[in-house]
Parts: C-alpha cells; structure tokens; sequence
C-alpha cells in the first residue's frame, strides 16, 4: 500500500505544481472554481493510468520476459523527465485573466500524459488496479486543492520542489521493480 501512496503522490506531483502556479497566478479564485479544477485534474490523473494498463494488458505475456526492463525504462524516464521540467522556467503570461476551462483541460491533460505510460507499468506488476486508480485520483485532487490555495502564499518555488521529489519517487519504484525481478523477489504495488 505504501507504494501506491508513493506512485499516488509522484503522479500528483505534477498537477500539485501546475496548481500551485495557478494558485499563484490567481489567488482570489473561488471554492468553486478551485474544486473543479481539483476535480479535473484527479479524475484525468485516474483515467490516465487506465488506458495504459488496458493497452499494457493486451502486451503483458508478450514481454513477460523484459517487462521489468521496460518499468524501469517508463519510471526511470519519466522521473528523470520531472526532474529536468522542474528546474525550467514556465513561460505561461503571469498577467493573465483567471484560467479558462479549455486551459484547465489542457493543463490537467498535459500533467496526465505520463500517468497513461505508468499505466503500462502497472498491467505488468499492480495487483488491484481499481484501488490504485482511485488512490491516484484522490490523491491528486487533494495535492491540487493544497497546490491552489497555497499558490498565492507560497508562490510556485515550492511546487518545483514537489515535482523533483516525484520525480525521484518514480524512478525508485522503476529501480524497485527491476531489482525486485533481478533478484527474483516478489512484486506487490499494493
């Protein structure tokens, strides 16, 4: 369980500094629009991760041999890659008028795009993918909610930090799950 927590929380990590941006940018949003914002990025994070475990299952017995090479492969690129995203500057227009919901959308798609990849990862290795579904949702509606109202006060240094952390917890669970076959121990992301 630990580790869909921590899968949960490195998905999260990039709506979590995408809303403390917007946080920053528009402090006096409304409860309304902070919650549907919150909403849509929890549930895009949750569905994500959906099409690529179907697209990962109908694989799975193909690669059974080097799936663990390709886990590590996912995670450990995608890590990296929220590692180097955080240190870049964001060119969006800071003088900008509330977000719309086409932006919304986009911005909640663009943060869920690598959720779909560790959903190939998770047809090979997740013993219960409704659960950790759920758990990725929750969780990224909750770090958004956190993300937007912290984002006036806190300002957008802090959601850097958070994506390099989730960063470096998906490639743990990469290298977790190629040490674990390696070495011939069991796979549980639950």
């Amino acid at each position: 369980m630990l580790q869909t927590f921590i899968l949960a929380f490195s998905l999260s990590t990039d709506a979590f500094a995408a809303s403390v941006a917007k946080g920053a940018r528009f402090p006096n949003m409304g409860v309304a629009r902070i919650a549907a914002i919150a909403l849509s990025f929890g549930l895009m994070e949750a569905c994500a991760p959906l099409v690529g475990y179907i697209l990962g299952k109908q694989f799975a017995g193909t690669i059974e041999a080097f799936d663990h090479w390709i886990a590590f492969g996912i995670l450990g690129f995608l890590g990296g890659r929220m590692i180097w995203k955080s240190f870049e500057e964001d060119a969006e227009e800071i003088g900008a008028a509330m977000p719309t919901v086409a932006a919304v959308f986009a911005t909640a798609l663009g943060t869920s795009v690598d959720a779909t990849a560790v959903g190939v990862s998770l047809a090979l290795f997740s013993d219960n993918i409704p659960l950790t579904l759920l758990t990725i949702g929750a969780v990224t509606l909750m770090m958004t909610l956190i993300g937007l109202r912290l984002g006036g006060v806190i300002g957008e240094r802090t959601g850097k930090w958070a994506e390099r952390l989730g960063g470096v917890g998906l490639f743990a669970i990469g290298t977790k799950i190629l040490i674990s076959h390696l070495t011939g121990s069991p796979i549980s992301m639950m």
